[in-house]
């Protein structure tokens, strides 16, 4: 395709953002895009400033919008926008909590969003109940997809022996939803039976009062190491050198991380609470249930919920309507 030709992608998201799964996954869509020769620009959503220096981008109709958030109320708000622009416009909703959003809304607030999400296009979930959740005027509009891209075969990807008593877990600022706590008892117990087991601590985000609680849970414990804001190529390594990956969440969406582990070759234990990969042993979200998978292994998720479809491959898909207007 000629330059005049092409479409350009226009990534509605805060580029250079809290370290995290929704950072991660535009990121990698954009890495990939990039790879492949396509123009991808970024309108930063965490920045007036920077924002406004993309409005030269927003001018053409040969241009695909992903506006990717957790909160609902940011679609709400940006729709008068992106009913305006030229181009095709696609809501990337990020969150498992977007149920509880949804809720949060009453009806008043429901019928906002019925006709506030109309300004999409499309509308990429990324699982079965977000897309549920939603309106049903409007299930039409949802695709649902997976955020993680596995990013092209990089020969210097980091190669480490893998501990078989390693144990990581991943929290968003010490969040209560999280449950690192639980990942600090489940370890804790499982100790008994395997006295060399570790636990890695992957914090993110705002590093504030509820890390600084889990910090002092941890303080005594010498098995267990915290670490705050680790490069994506620190957590690749860590990921290829532990045995397991847990994820006890109270929701989740489809974790990011979850499918580097995978990736990486790790097993991951997780909560039932939320559809999950194949792949992922499931526990209760309970420290003695997750000690005991720890161990014995946990019960086989089927990937119901989830999608195979790529952010990639939805946005190859959505570059022939945009190119087309």
């Amino acid at each position: 395709m000629t330059a005049a030709g092409r479409v350009r992608v226009l990534q509605w998201a805060q580029e250079h953002g809290e370290v995290g799964g929704v950072l991660a996954s535009h990121g990698q869509l954009t890495t990939s895009l990039r790879s492949e020769g396509h123009d991808v620009r970024y309108v930063d959503t965490g920045s007036a400033g920077r924002a406004l220096r993309a409005l030269p981008y927003l001018r053409s109709r040969r241009s695909l919008h992903l506006f990717h958030i957790t909160r609902l109320r940011r679609a709400m708000v940006l729709a008068p926008v992106f009913a305006l622009l030229p181009g095709r416009t696609v809501l990337v909703l990020h969150s498992g909590s977007t149920l509880g959003q949804v809720r949060d809304l009453g009806r008043g607030g429901a019928a906002v969003l019925r006709v506030a999400l109309r300004a999409y296009d499309e509308i990429w979930a990324v699982n079965d109940e977000i897309g549920e959740v939603l309106p049903p005027g409007l299930r039409r509009r949802v695709r649902v997809v997976t955020p993680h891209v596995p990013a092209p075969h990089d020969p210097g990807a980091p190669v480490a022996d893998r501990d078989a008593h390693a144990v990581v877990v991943a929290t968003n600022a010490g969040l209560e939803h999280y449950h690192a706590d639980l990942a600090v008892e489940a370890v804790r117990l499982v100790r008994s039976t395997w006295p060399d087991a570790t636990l890695r601590i992957l914090a993110y985000g705002h590093d504030g009062g509820r890390l600084e609680a889990l910090r002092r849970l941890v303080a005594s414990d010498p098995w267990v190491r915290l670490t705050f804001d680790s490069p994506p190529r620190e957590v690749a390594q860590v990921l290829a050198s532990s045995a397991v990956f847990l994820r006890p969440t109270a929701w989740d969406g489809d974790s990011v991380i979850v499918r580097e582990a995978l990736a990486a070759g790790a097993r991951v234990l997780a909560s039932d609470t939320s559809p999950r990969p194949t792949g992922v042993e499931l526990a209760a979200l309970d420290a003695a249930a997750f000690a005991e998978a720890l161990v014995a292994g946990g019960r086989p998720s089927t990937g119901e919920g989830l999608s195979a479809t790529t952010m990639l491959d939805a946005t190859h898909d959505a570059m022939g309507p945009a190119a087309g207007r």
